[in-house]
């Protein structure tokens, strides 16, 4: 009787055995499934901090060329207004615009290739956008442009006291010009299908400011 009562727990147990796999598996699916969440939380973050780099820099990037360009137009106003009158030249700011209606609107563009400091130096070292290096090429992984356009260039009417003068005869007088001037900047790979680098971002990012200036003093002929 005593041998009897004794084997039935173990045939008890024996017939648990399927219930326990399940939930040993159970918890490693569960598991798993935390563990690839997180790996996929990390990827996510990492992203969104590569993108606010991104931002920042581009942004940061257009604010120079904006700097630069007024620094430029600052240090010879009346040259750089005179080319605005001659070159007129197709901008991204003023297309679409009707000149049979408005006119030709007058622009010039500055591309940050064109624009060399007063130093001699260059406007940004080579790892100004990142220390990593493509490995196949030897070169920064990231490089950066931007492009300046002034437009919507219009006379104040106002005269500048004691500034008056003639040019080949013609009398005239000082006076400053309002513009806008639009800063598109890029941060893009350097070198297009490079190798992939370890937290180095593979796309571009643009980034656009505009400035309200005043230009001058400017000599304009009297009416």
């Amino acid at each position: 009787m005593v041998k009897r009562r004794a084997r039935k727990p173990a045939r008890r147990r024996a017939s648990e055995r399927g219930a326990t796999l399940f939930v040993v598996v159970l918890a490693i699916t569960l598991l798993t499934g935390i563990g690839l969440f997180t790996v996929h939380s990390s990827s996510l973050l990492a992203r969104a901090a590569g993108n606010q780099r991104e931002a920042a820099q581009t942004g940061y990037l257009a604010e120079l060329g904006t700097l630069a360009t007024l620094s430029v137009v600052g240090a010879a106003p009346q040259a750089y207004m005179n080319l605005a009158d001659t070159k007129k030249e197709d901008c991204r700011v003023t297309q679409g615009i009707n000149a049979a209606l408005y006119g030709v609107q007058k622009c010039v563009q500055l591309p940050s290739s064109r624009i060399t400091p007063q130093t001699g130096a260059t406007l940004w070292a080579n790892d100004s956008f990142g220390p990593a290096k493509d490995p196949t090429t030897g070169l920064y992984a990231l490089g950066g442009a931007f492009d300046s356009e002034t437009s919507d260039i219009e006379d104040t009417g106002e005269r500048v006291p004691g500034m008056v003068g003639t040019r080949d005869g013609v009398p005239g007088h000082f006076t400053f010009k309002q513009a806008k001037i639009t800063t598109t900047a890029t941060l893009q790979p350097a070198v297009v299908g490079a190798t992939c680098v370890e937290n180095v971002m593979q796309v571009a990012g643009q980034h656009q400011t505009r400035a309200h200036v005043r230009i001058g003093p400017v000599w304009v002929p009297d009416q």
